[in-house]
């Protein structure tokens, strides 16, 4: 397949903080895009389901959502700065970029916001697992392209 340079009008990239997605990154400001290119980045946090808090003590159910609120704006600001890292590699390269963090399951989230933005293609970082890794975690690269209504690709 050759890839025009500007072929890419809406582009949806997923990110998760690994070297993966930065390489995905770094392999889109490659192409280049035309005067009308833009990226969304978007980081898909899932949500962490605690256990019962209603079942314990008042004092030890204070101290759990404590520590799960600054677990959480810990990892919200994470997602913030491997975002803000991909925008530094796609600005220079000519890409409008907008990022936006999100809560959910990332497959989902990824293929909602590629229906929202009339995407024209997905890009990934593939972190390549295979046999039990995969049947216990999934994949959301595979996932995206047995699902994806838009091309898919993968940077490994």
């Amino acid at each position: 397949m050759e890839i025009r340079r500007g072929a890419f009008r809406s582009v949806i990239l997923g990110v998760d903080g690994s070297a993966h997605a930065r390489r995905a990154a770094a392999f889109l400001a490659r192409l280049a895009p035309g005067a009308r290119g833009e990226v969304t980045a978007i980081h898909v946090i899932e949500p962490v389901r605690p256990p019962s808090l209603a079942l314990l003590p008042a004092g030890v159910r204070d101290r759990l959502a404590g520590e799960l609120g600054r677990r959480e704006r810990t990892v919200l600001a994470e997602a913030q700065r491997s975002l803000d890292a991909v925008a530094r590699v796609l600005k220079p390269a000519g890409w409008r970029v907008r990022t936006a963090v999100r809560q959910g399951v990332p497959l989902t989230e990824l293929l909602s916001a590629v229906r929202a933005a009339r995407a024209d293609v997905l890009v990934l970082g593939g972190r390549g697992t295979s046999g039990l890794e995969r049947l216990l975690l999934g994949s959301t690269a595979e996932g995206a392209l047995k699902r994806s209504p838009v091309p898919v690709l993968i940077v490994k």
